[in-house]
């Protein structure tokens, strides 16, 4: 009996020994793999990311949402004019990743201090006038007399709203900037008795005041952002709009090209530009003044961003020669990247990388 007894004693301790050393290779791994899926979790982007965006880049944002998707990311975004997409931020208190302006400029002029701390420029564009076959003398209309043609009592001429959308602002410049050049000041007046924007002149440029904008919807057609007047030209009931090249390229209309001195694409030009300038609705229900210059859209994460690290990776995909390409295939000018403002160390060394 005692012999058996030992036996099963040593039999219970071999037993207890190999638990207790099972138990430990299996903390090990555990420990070992919440390590690793922790690192992961940091250093590899995933889930989601929300973009407020001007609306002329959304074949752009939607183009690099589908590559972010084979990475595990969701991407949320939401077009809209670019002055909307900031109020979002700081007049409703939203919450995004990225806000996407067409005019870097609206970034630290109504989100620096309380929202955001630095702004990256990447890419420009150009005014163009946009028609379909069903517009009014779409045969007709050529680079040198498409003024005359909008001007056409007949003619139904489009723009988005100046107070919330800088394609909008910018179809106002390049119609003042037209009345400089060509020295007819028909085109003020056109927007002053249809479109309810007055206007002062003298030595130094025109003044613009859009706040009281009234469009009469019979001469001139106003939406929210510049790509609402599309389905407009498109189905007749809108003549001519004015457009960011990308958006009459990817939707296939036809187009005017401008003249350098209109269409705010040349940096050389800046000071030409600058004759014309404009009062606009701001956030917080104030006003702001903003003078012509030349188009670059600009991009930043805001203070209060909730996904961080999928921004960083939106980033550097819309920096990488990959996403260079989608920009310049969806009719932009991909341009060297310059930061405004106090840019975080992980961006000036993704810029020092492309360097």
């Amino acid at each position: 009996m005692l012999i058996i007894g030992l036996k099963f004693v040593i039999g219970y301790r071999i037993t207890v020994n190999d638990v207790r050393r099972g138990l430990i290779a299996t903390i090990t791994i555990l420990i070992f793999s919440l390590g690793i899926i922790g690192w992961y979790m940091v250093e590899r982007p995933s889930g989601e990311l929300v973009i407020y965006h001007a609306g002329s880049m959304t074949d752009v944002v939607e183009g690099y949402a589908s590559i972010l998707r084979r990475e595990g990311i969701r991407v949320l975004n939401e077009p809209s004019g670019s002055i909307d997409a900031i109020r979002k931020v700081v007049d409703m208190g939203k919450k995004c990743d990225l806000v996407i302006s067409a005019d870097y400029r609206l970034i630290p002029a109504l989100m620096f201090g309380e929202h955001a701390e630095w702004c990256l420029k990447y890419a420009s564009n150009e005014m163009v006038i946009a028609h379909s076959s069903k517009s009014r003398y779409a045969g007709e209309i050529n680079e040198e007399n498409w003024l005359e043609i909008l001007l056409r009592d007949d003619v139904r001429v489009g723009f988005s709203d100046p107070n919330k959308d800088p394609c909008g602002y910018r179809a106002v410049m390049v119609l003042a900037l037209a009345s400089l050049y060509y020295d007819d000041d028909r085109p003020l007046r056109m927007l002053r008795e249809h479109a309810g924007i007055t206007y002062m002149m003298n030595e130094s440029g025109v003044y613009l005041d859009c706040t009281g904008l009234k469009p009469d919807s019979v001469r001139v057609f106003v939406r929210s952002k510049s790509v609402d007047l599309i389905a407009l030209v498109e189905a007749g009931m809108l003549d001519y709009a004015f457009e960011y090249r990308n958006v009459a390229v990817s939707r296939g209309l036809s187009y005017v090209e401008l003249p350098d001195e209109l269409n705010l694409v040349d940096p050389e030009l800046e000071d030409w530009y600058a004759k014309v300038s404009l009062k606009l609705m701001a956030t917080g229900g104030g006003a702001k003044t903003l003078k012509a210059s030349p188009i670059v859209y600009g991009l930043t994460v805001p203070l209060d961003a909730q996904h961080e690290n999928t921004a960083k990776r939106f980033i550097r995909l819309l920096l990488s020669d990959e996403g260079r390409g989608i920009l310049e295939e969806s009719g932009f000018r991909p341009i060297r990247p310059e930061i405004i403002g106090e840019a975080p160390k992980w961006l000036t060394e993704l810029l020092e990388e492309g360097d």
